[in-house]
């Protein structure tokens, strides 16, 4: 089967990590996949210092782990587009440019993987939900606001796999320097000042704590003491993160699934964070990780703080992470988007 996937760029967002992953699988299985994105219009001079400073420190992005076929183009036009079986729009701006797209590009399917109101207009996204698109989710909270904003019930629900497994048993015995981790992002929903404060909080019970960071970009205020930060980190790198970590924190308002969150579980990190509604498929708080309000870092800091003085806890909910994160799998989450895809039929 040809399938077709289109993004909004290439850069390091979970979304454009959820689109290589499928790619991949889906190659794995035999099909034709593509992915398609659009050209990013900079002055001729700062692509230039992009390309240059991406070679020099050996720079990768999500996309550049997708085997397939990569075609960056122009603008999303259907005079660009392969002929497929099936195209996947994989945000509520590439669900505008393939709404008018003819057959010979493929039935059209909407992977839905945030309310994304954030990064357009809400009357302009809620309009894409309407689109005669086969709508998936990546929730079961979207599920919700799809049947609030559509009436339709039958939408499946499909969650992300995991990359990062740990093979130890129960990750006894590993050495963890860091006290604390937290994904850095300046995007507003991410709430990472929050994060921040929720930390300076804490050390005012723990100040010896230490705290990694990695992100996209350099942070734009001063971090803590004995705090690490990488930028851009591979992904093995990113392995090595978690493992180093023995709490990891997230401060959002919102997440479609929140991916740090499955990754920290899965190696073996203790998770304490804020309700972000798609976290709820990840973690049940007092189970298998620790949830509070968004917008209250007070809260956040209380929590941490409880878990960092209380061993047993901590080794509880890792535990309990660890065998929550066998629920998810990419060739799990491969077989049901095959199955909606219509694959086999």
């Amino acid at each position: 089967m040809d399938i077709t996937f289109l993004v909004p760029c290439k850069d390091l967002a979970g979304g454009l990590r959820v689109a290589a992953a499928y790619g991949n699988a889906l190659l794995r299985r035999g099909h034709h996949v593509t992915v398609i994105y659009p050209r990013r219009r900079l002055p001729l001079r700062e692509t230039a210092r992009r390309q240059v400073k991406r070679w020099i420190h050996r720079e990768q992005d999500h996309l550049d782990r997708f085997q397939g076929k990569l075609l960056k183009v122009r603008a999303i036009r259907e005079k660009y587009m392969p002929s497929a079986d099936c195209l996947i729009a994989t945000a509520w701006e590439t669900a505008e440019w393939a709404r008018d797209f003819s057959d010979r590009c493929g039935k059209k399917f909407y992977l839905v993987q945030h309310y994304e109101t954030w990064s357009g207009d809400q009357a302009r996204v809620d309009a894409t939900f309407q689109y005669p698109f086969q709508k998936i989710v990546i929730s079961n909270w979207l599920k919700q606001v799809m049947v609030e904003k559509t009436g339709q019930t039958d939408i499946p629900v499909i969650p992300n796999g995991r990359d990062f497994f740990l093979s130890e048993a129960l990750g006894d015995g590993i050495h963890r320097p860091f006290d604390i981790g937290m994904l850095y992002s300046p995007v507003a929903f991410k709430r990472t000042g929050d994060g921040i404060e929720a930390i300076r909080r804490v050390r005012e019970t723990f100040p010896r704590i230490r705290t990694v960071f990695f992100g996209s970009e350099w942070p734009k205020e001063e971090l803590f003491k004995n705090a690490k930060f990488y930028r851009r980190p591979a992904q093995d790198h990113i392995r090595k993160i978690y493992l180093s970590t023995r709490i990891w924190i997230s401060a959002s308002l919102t997440e479609g699934f929140c991916l740090p969150a499955l990754e920290a579980i899965s190696l073996g990190c203790a998770v304490v964070a804020t309700d972000s509604l798609g976290i709820r498929d990840i973690i049940q708080s007092g189970e298998n990780g620790l949830l509070v309000e968004p917008g209250k870092p007070e809260r956040l800091a209380q929590k941490i703080v409880r878990v960092l003085g209380d061993p047993a806890l901590e080794r509880k909910l890792r535990i309990a992470g660890l065998q929550r994160s066998e629920a998810f799998s990419w060739e799990k989450s491969a077989d049901q988007l095959e199955a909606v895809l219509g694959i086999g039929d």
